[in-house]
């Protein structure tokens, strides 16, 4: 999947090598937004220490019996790059806060643990191409599809073993690292009271490489999928 991404990411950035085409004229946009949102948090693996069913040291796969992974908020900011009528660039920087819940795990093997609740803080990267159709009829819709990069790091890191301090409580933050896609659908107002002002859904899918997280001690793997609802403000010039 992720050469997917790479080849994905290739493709933005060679399509936009055409310097003359993006600065043939200047309608440029500063987009300002917050967003919430709710996803999941799955295929996690990782190093991980013996278990009943699966003694050994080694490789081990778990599924969150609640796998919800939700976004507390997301703030951003987005550079829109005019292209042509219909096409722009878009590049954005957003600080955002992501938890799961309290709930348990089932490894493979079906031995079942506790599994409090995690906190991820980081700031998101994206580029790709944005889209927009006609005006209709004060209101501008468009589809756009980013490269994503998430940067971060992961509390709530305690292993909690010999009695000393609480699993899943506190504990070192540790390194987070996603790379993935997102597209999204949104419209803005281009008229009238509500000017500028617009609503945006996005799909942010993230392949993440990890650093050590309780009982995976050197490292672990996970896919989120959160669907988020964005509000923005965009000025033009």
């Amino acid at each position: 999947m992720k050469n997917v991404y790479n080849v994905i990411i290739l493709i933005i950035f060679n399509f936009f090598l055409d310097t003359n085409q993006i600065f043939a004229e200047t309608k440029n946009e500063l987009s300002f937004s917050i967003a919430a949102g709710n996803g999941i948090m799955e295929n996690v693996k990782g190093m991980h220490t013996p278990v009943t069913n699966n003694l050994g040291t080694n490789i081990k796969g778990l599924v969150l019996d609640d796998d919800s992974l939700n976004t507390i908020y997301s703030i951003g900011i987005d550079y829109n790059k005019y292209i042509n009528k219909n096409l722009y660039l878009n590049s954005g920087i957003s600080f955002a806060r992501h938890y799961t819940v309290d709930t348990n795990i089932t490894f493979d093997g079906g031995y079942n643990s506790e599994f409090p609740e995690i906190y991820f803080r980081g700031l998101a990267f994206e580029l790709g191409p944005s889209y927009r159709f006609n005006q209709v009829p004060k209101i501008t819709p468009y589809i756009g599809l980013n490269a994503s990069y998430f940067l971060g790091e992961q509390t709530d890191t305690n292993y909690g073993i010999n009695g000393i301090d609480t699993y899943g409580e506190e504990g070192p933050e540790t390194y987070v690292k996603c790379l993935g896609i997102t597209p999204n659908l949104g419209f803005f107002v281009k008229s009238g009271f509500l000017k500028g002002y617009g609503f945006l859904i996005e799909n942010l899918i993230l392949e993440c490489d990890n650093d050590h997280n309780r009982s995976m001690t050197e490292g672990y793997e996970a896919d989120f999928n959160i669907i988020q609802y964005r509000l923005d403000y965009r000025i033009s010039f």
